[in-house]
Parts: C-alpha cells; sequence; structure tokens
C-alpha cells in the first residue's frame, strides 16, 4: 500500500495549536517561515480572553505561504470576537466558474478575442451602467438585491442581460450570493445614494491587480462525472475562471477598521481584537461594512463574467448560452452564533447534505481551485472535514515572491495573456523600459512563481479535504 502524499502536521503557537496540511515537497524553510509569519499574527490566549473572547481552531492549508501581516491560507474559529487584520482588505476575493454552452476550444483561437477582450476591460468598453437603486441594492442585498433591481430598467451591458438565467443561477453561488447586513456603511453613502439616473460604473466590473484575473480554457479531464453533472459540464466543454475581490469597497472597510480599532485601543490591550461584547458598536459596523463588501464582490464577478461573454459573443458574433458553476469567496468571515470563522485564503468546502437546496446539496460543496496562469484550474467538491474546519486551500500557492519571481530569466512566452498594454503594438517597438516591465509584470504570475498546482491537490485529496471532480487547461488570460 502506498503511503499517503499528503504531511499532516500539528504545532503549537502564541499558545495555539494548529493543524496543518502541508503541500507535497513543500521546502521545511518556506513553511516555518509560514508559521513565524502566523506566530506574529494570532493574538494570544491572554490578549482575546482580555476582551472576553477565544480562539477556538486554527488550520492551514497545503497553499500556505507568507504574507504580512497574515500568511495566506489560514483558517481560525474565533469566539466572542472578529479579527479584522486577519481578513485585511480583500474583502470578499473570491472564485467564480461558469460553462460556456455552446462554444468550442477551437473557436477561441482568433487574436479577434484577444482586441475584444482588451478592449472591453481595459480600454473603456466595460458599459456597467446602474442607478443608485443598483448600487444600493448591491451593497445592501447583494445579487438578489440587484437582479430586483434591475427588473425595472437595464441599459448598457446590463441590457443583454437574461433575468431568468441570473435567478436560476443564484442557488450556484456561496450564501446565495448576499451577506446579510443591516445598513449601508456611511463611507458608501455618496455611491449609494438612491436614484433613477444611470452613469457608467468606474469600479465594479473591473478585475483588479494582483493575483486577479479572467481565464478561458476548457474541461481536458472529468474525475467525478455525477458532480460534473450536476455542474452542466462534461469533457471539452469552454469554462470561464475569475478571481476577483471587492476592490475600494474592501479597502476601505479595511483601512478605516484598523484606524478606528487602534485608535480605540486601550493601553495593554491588542487592538487587532475586535471584541462582540465590550465594542459593539464598532463590532457591529465593521460587519455590516464587511457584507457590504461581500456583496460588492459578488457583483463584482458578476459583470466581470458578463463582459468576457460578451467578449466571446462579438468575437464568434453569436449569443453565447451560459450557465454558472459556483461563486465562493475566499476571504471573508462567517457567523454562526458567537463564533466567527475566518477564512484567509481559503475556500469553504463543506460535505454533501450542507447545500440544502441546490444543485450541489448531495455532491458537496464546489470548489474552484486555480494554478498559476499556464496550470489550469482545478474543480474540486468540499468533503467537510471537521479537522480543517470545512475549509480547502484556495489555489497553487506562491513558491517565489513577487521580486524574486521578476528576477527570474523564463516569464513563459508561450502563455496568451491578455493585459491593459498590447505589447506587440507598433507604437511600443523600441520601448524596451516598457517592454522589460510587460515581461517583469508577467514573472510574477507566472507558472514558476507558483507551487504546482497537483502539489497542493493531491494532499487534500488524501486527508479527505476535497476530491477531484475536473480539470480544466487554460487557453488565454486576462490580467490587469
Amino acid at each position: 500500500m502506498n503511503a499517503p502524499s499528503f504531511i499532516g502536521r500539528t504545532s503549537n503557537i502564541a499558545g495555539h495549536v494548529v493543524r496543518s496540511v502541508v503541500a507535497r515537497d513543500e521546502p521545511e524553510r518556506s513553511f516555518l517561515h509560514s508559521l513565524t509569519d502566523l506566530t506574529s499574527a494570532l493574538p494570544t490566549p491572554e490578549a482575546l480572553a482580555q476582551k472576553k473572547a477565544l480562539l477556538r481552531a486554527v488550520a492551514t492549508t497545503p497553499d500556505f505561504h507568507p504574507r504580512k501581516p497574515v500568511p495566506v491560507g489560514v483558517v481560525a474559529d474565533v469566539e466572542g470576537a472578529v479579527l479584522p487584520h486577519m481578513i485585511g482588505s480583500d474583502i470578499g476575493c473570491g472564485m467564480r466558474m461558469d460553462v460556456l454552452d455552446n462554444v468550442t476550444a477551437d473557436q477561441l483561437s482568433t487574436p479577434l478575442l484577444d482586441r475584444h477582450l482588451r478592449h472591453l476591460f481595459f480600454q473603456g468598453g466595460r458599459d456597467i451602467a446602474l442607478t443608485g437603486k443598483d448600487r444600493h441594492a448591491v451593497l445592501r442585498e447583494g445579487l438578489p438585491g440587484l437582479l430586483d433591481s434591475l427588473l425595472w430598467h437595464r441599459a448598457g451591458l446590463l441590457s443583454k442581460l437574461d433575468l431568468g438565467r441570473a435567478w436560476a443561477d443564484l442557488e450556484r453561488h456561496s450564501d446565495n450570493g448576499v451577506f446579510a447586513c443591516e445598513d449601508i456603511d456611511a463611507d458608501f453613502a455618496d455611491y449609494a445614494q438612491i436614484d433613477d439616473d444611470h452613469r457608467r460604473d468606474a469600479i465594479l466590473g473591473t478585475i483588479g491587480g494582483g493575483n486577479h484575473f479572467v481565464e478561458l480554457g476548457y474541461v481536458d479531464r472529468v474525475a467525478d462525472g455525477a458532480f460534473a453533472r450536476a455542474a452542466g459540464l462534461k469533457s471539452g466543454s469552454v469554462i470561464l475562471v475569475i478571481h476577483s475581490g471587492s476592490l475600494d469597497f474592501g479597502q476601505r472597510v479595511g483601512t478605516a477598521t484598523r484606524d478606528r480599532l487602534r485608535s480605540d485601543c486601550k493601553p495593554g490591550e491588542d487592538w487587532r481584537v475586535l471584541s462582540r461584547h465590550s465594542q459593539p458598536n464598532l463590532y457591529k459596523r465593521y460587519i455590516n461594512g464587511h457584507a457590504n463588501a461581500v456583496n460588492a464582490a459578488f457583483a463584482n464577478r458578476f459583470f466581470i463574467g458578463l463582459a468576457a461573454i460578451e467578449a466571446v459573443a462579438r468575437t464568434l458574433g453569436q449569443e453565447i448560452e451560459h450557465h454558472l458553476v459556483y461563486d465562493a469567496p475566499h476571504n471573508t468571515i462567517w457567523e454562526s452564533g458567537n463564533i466567527v470563522r475566518h477564512r484567509k485564503g481559503a475556500c469553504p468546502a463543506r460535505a454533501a447534505g450542507a447545500l440544502v437546496g441546490s444543485p450541489y446539496e448531495w455532491f458537496g460543496e464546489p470548489v474552484i481551485l486555480p494554478g498559476s496562469m499556464g496550470d489550469g484550474t482545478w474543480l474540486l467538491a468540499g468533503c467537510g472535514s471537521t479537522d480543517f474546519l470545512e475549509s480547502s486551500a484556495h489555489g497553487a500557492g506562491r513558491k517565489l515572491s513577487r521580486q524574486e519571481a521578476r528576477s527570474q530569466k523564463n516569464a513563459g512566452n508561450a502563455l496568451r495573456v491578455i493585459g491593459p498594454v498590447d505589447p506587440h503594438s507598433p507604437q511600443l517597438q523600441g520601448r524596451q523600459d516598457i517592454l522589460s516591465e510587460l515581461q517583469a509584470g508577467l514573472r510574477e504570475e507566472a507558472p514558476a512563481a507558483y507551487k504546482a498546482i497537483d502539489s497542493v491537490v493531491e494532499p487534500m485529496v488524501d486527508a479527505r479535504m476535497t476530491r477531484k471532480v475536473a480539470r480544466i487547461r487554460p487557453l488565454v488570460t486576462v490580467k490587469g
């Protein structure tokens, strides 16, 4: 019998027990570096107790890697408090996956697609026209509120929206596409002021920077036929994968909360612990603002999907039939009674029976796990591991820092990547400074900068965190 390919670790740091599933071939130095960052990120038991809070459990996933102030790939259950710094400013960041039903991979080989993608995402072609009522609905009531608002009047790209299809897809969202909140944060009052005037939105529908992307690919392997049928995909299906978050909304909530906590902190306290008991007003404001940002992230990925599908439609000169596989955040908190589950770069991966009323009720929660550019994406099914807090890795995880990656020689020139600037433009020939910077940016996200995707997936399968459903091979990637 072969030995399992995962390494299970139990560590004791900052007075807390941490369970880990480690990536295959993970260097010990890298794992210890991540643990050091986590030690600094976790408040001590004494600091938590001072605010009547308790850290119930901590786990790390195989894409665990160093980051300040909190490493990526961490799940933590906190009783009586929330730790906003654990989530940071990229609130609601997550993944979306759609199937393009009447498109083949061969049809996407044309360079015309590149031009339409660049125009829609970087050259003013998005045309996301929203009224004040629409914006208010997004932040307050998420995707259900947006769709209800759009029932009355739509303009721009949204005039082409199939509302019936969009309503049907809501059951294929984590939390049905909405995080409940009591109000809209005062910092968003101007943005969400109610009116009936359509204005082109400058925020929603944009990809963002860093490792966020839009990718078109195809299914080249199906590992679980029953789940694949529930998801509506098969071998050869064209797949749209989106990785993005809440943009300015999460940035504002994260930064403003940090500043308020530092200002409210008493001598001897750990400002990072936001107590439900002793700081009820700040706690309530963070929970509401956090929900506003997550709702904005759901809408942002929804709009990005519409824009990408519009690019394919313009390229092929036909209407594109499509449906959602799943959309879920992997950088946010979930409240359940007095327990707050924090996922910092970790996907929810609940077991069969958890998603009542969903097409996946008896299959487990879909997990969308991308690798680097060129390495593709795995669609997985959650197994609801209690040891690892019903969670999964959210990606391959960095192997090199961005600075280390920029110094590498090969950016992966065979990759088909669409960015704001066309490196083949005649205007850029001879501008070696610009071309060199474009290449350095590509190296930051090239395959060599990340762990191989299977080195993360296989240990989770062996540890019964997830199981394999389908492997997607990339064709073209859009990067901000």
